[in-house]
């Protein structure tokens, strides 16, 4: 298939380049040129600032058709009709990167009939958080009849190139014996690991898969249990405060909030248990910030 990646270049948005690659398709990723491709030779490269309606680089995007389009960098409703406009008539299918965020604040196990992009109603007055900009996109997107859309709702990503680094800050915390500032050690969580974020990606273009898709591990866990493996992999007990408010604690959260992959598994695609790659994940990076 031939496939324009808008994205591509960091974390798990590369690793499914690779992956798509290895398969055998025809890549072309479109980026602004911040970060070096890791694919010279391998793949077409679009300079392209997709928050510039007038870019250059949208008339190359224009200049080809593809058999589909997937976007890890659309956050606004602004970008998504934009993508919407370039793209009319140049493909039949747009996958993009969502977010749990969607889902707000809310008390999950979320399913994704727990948000419904199709009925949301775009208040161009509120402000635009993460998980509002989210929202709006998928509400543009999936209203309009141009083109298949399928939503990747992922929870937060977390893997050994991580540049965001929150799992790598409680592996610090832990190493260096310091409190480690929770909300809510009975809240349930789950995360996914990046090179399964690239898995679910790829599984769902070959597959023309359609729709909204919560993709996560599928077992929530409460944080003591993340505090648990953490224990293990330092080797030591941990000094743990649970408090109101909080500087920074990027997986902790004050009350339940984990997607259901329930879906996701029913069409095919192998989920993993949290067990079977957190531990592991936690040990590699104790190690690597040990050194």
């Amino acid at each position: 298939m031939k496939i324009l990646v808008l994205g591509g270049t960091n974390f798990f948005g590369k690793k499914a380049v690779q992956l798509l690659l290895d398969h055998g398709h025809q890549v072309t990723i479109a980026t602004r040129g911040n970060k070096k491709n890791p694919f010279v030779g391998r793949t077409s490269h679009i300079l392209l600032d997709v928050e510039q309606e007038d870019h250059s680089g949208w008339k190359e995007v224009q200049a080809q058709r593809w058999d589909a389009v997937f976007n890890n960098i659309c956050y606004t409703r602004e970008e998504a009709e934009r993508m919407l406009e370039v793209l009319r008539g140049l493909t039949d299918r747009v996958y993009f990167t969502s977010s749990m965020a969607v889902y707000g604040d809310q008390i999950g196990g979320f399913h994704e009939e727990d948000f419904d992009p199709m009925t949301y109603i775009i208040d161009p007055t509120i402000e635009i958080t993460y998980g509002e900009g989210k929202r709006q996109v998928e509400s543009v997107l999936f209203k309009q009849n141009d083109f298949k859309v399928t939503a990747f709702r992922f929870p937060i990503v977390l893997d050994d190139d991580d540049y965001t680094q929150r799992l790598h800050h409680y592996i610090d915390k832990a190493l260096k014996n310091e409190v480690i500032e929770v909300y809510n050690l009975d809240a349930h969580v789950n995360y996914l690991k990046g090179t399964m974020a690239a898995d679910s990606i790829v599984w769902a273009i070959e597959n023309a898969i359609e729709g909204i898709l919560n993709i996560s591990s599928n077992q929530s866990v409460p944080f003591s249990q993340i505090i648990s493996w953490l224990e293990e992999a330092v080797g030591h007990q941990l000094q743990v405060v649970v408090k109101d408010e909080i500087d920074y604690a990027p997986l902790s959260t004050r009350h339940d909030q984990y997607v259901v992959p329930d879906k996701a598994e029913n069409l095919g695609f192998q989920i993993n248990p949290l067990a079977e790659w957190m531990p592991d994940l936690m040990k590699r990076l104790t190690k690597e910030r040990s050194r």
